[in-house]
């Protein structure tokens, strides 16, 4: 039994000397739990915001504006069409509710009358829950006005110019993914020449360190304009997925999201010793954002006082940008704002590892 004992005992000292297995043994399942414990524990407290215009004085249309009001999971905010509408392309609004002035009089001719709701398809989740709570409002509004199966209908407006399928949503996302990787990973081969002392022999030649990062910076900007014409181009002839806005627009934005990310993990390795303890602490870094940021789940999901947390995340801009540019997506944050919040991650964390990166 002795060197059973033996062999065990040193299998689990090299286990407990490797800190990636350490972290994706016990760290990484407990971050996952955390993360979706945080996001799904606050279901309870998901709400919309919607906008409701109520065009008709009566007592159905009045009866049914209150009882949109009362629907618990709306934050409804009242005003004419086309100031609600606006509010809608902004960002402000997940759908808005019209109520036409001929309703009641629709109905007393037999004719059905319609409710109107405008909803973006670009939001997959937020849509289909107001939508079926509003079908459900609707038929129980047939059911009380008369037995007859349908004197109201739901009418369904998109704003999208085109019908959009689930992969047109999905491959923004996916490419804010691979920005994500390609900038956080891009750190690690200057933690291996600095663990392996490349770096060290280096800086005894006439090459300036400057000349090495920008070296970095380039390679991994090459590989990033590369990846993404990689994915916009499978995602075009095998899925027949097409950009709606303008490419120079997403390619700026792509590589304005790739050096926010190296310049991010610059930063984050800036005092790792070696590859092994570097990994850890990217990974902490990178799967937050990639369940945080709505890449994944809705940002309506997160619980109101998670929302700091998502609006802090750089990934959050760079997802909701590029699927504005993609998809034409109803707006979480203006471009503008978008934008210079990449912006802003990429000088503060550039300035910060500049600050505190180790060489040797």
């Amino acid at each position: 039994m002795r060197p059973f004992n033996k062999l065990l005992v040193a299998s689990f000292k090299q286990f407990f000397r490797d800190k990636v297995a350490l972290f994706f043994t016990f760290a990484f399942p407990l971050l996952f739990m955390v993360i979706f414990g945080l996001v799904f524990s606050g279901e309870n407290d998901v709400s919309y915001d919607v906008g409701l215009v109520n065009q008709d004085d009566s007592v159905i249309g009045m009866t049914f504006a209150e009882s949109i009001q009362k629907v618990t999971i709306f934050k409804v905010s009242e005003g004419a069409l086309d100031d609600m509408l606006a509010e809608f392309k902004r960002g402000d609004l997940r759908a808005v509710i019209q109520i036409p002035a001929d309703l009641q009089s629709a109905i007393n001719s037999g004719n059905v009358g319609e409710i109107i709701v405008y909803y973006d398809p670009s939001q997959t989740t937020s849509s289909q829950v107001i939508l079926s709570v509003l079908d459900q409002m609707v038929s129980e509004a047939n059911h009380i006005i008369t037995q007859q199966p349908v004197v109201l209908k739901l009418s369904e407006q998109s704003i999208q110019a085109r019908n959009l399928r689930n992969i047109d949503y999905l491959v923004p996302g996916i490419l804010a993914m691979s920005v994500l990787f390609l900038g956080l990973f891009g750190a690690l081969p200057m933690v291996e020449w600095r663990e392996k002392q490349v770096l060290k022999r280096f800086g005894a030649t006439p090459l300036r360190r400057s000349t090495i990062v920008l070296s970095q910076v380039a390679y991994r900007l090459v590989l990033a304009v590369i990846q993404s014409t990689i994915i916009i181009a499978v995602a075009y002839f095998a899925f027949h997925v097409k950009v709606v806005g303008s490419w120079a627009l997403l390619f700026g934005i792509v590589i304005l999201g790739t050096l926010a990310f190296v310049s991010l993990g610059y930063l984050a390795v800036s005092r790792a010793r070696t590859t092994e303890s570097a990994m850890p602490i990217i990974q902490l870094i990178q799967f937050p954002m990639l369940f945080l940021s709505g890449v994944f789940f809705p940002v309506d999901f997160m619980p109101g006082f998670m929302r700091p947390i998502v609006n802090a995340l750089p990934l959050t801009y760079l997802g909701d940008a590029l699927r504005q540019v993609m998809v034409e997506a109803t707006p979480l944050h203006s471009m503008v704002v978008n934008i210079a919040v990449l912006a802003g991650w990429l000088v503060v964390s550039m300035v910060l590892a500049i600050r505190f990166f180790r060489w040797e």
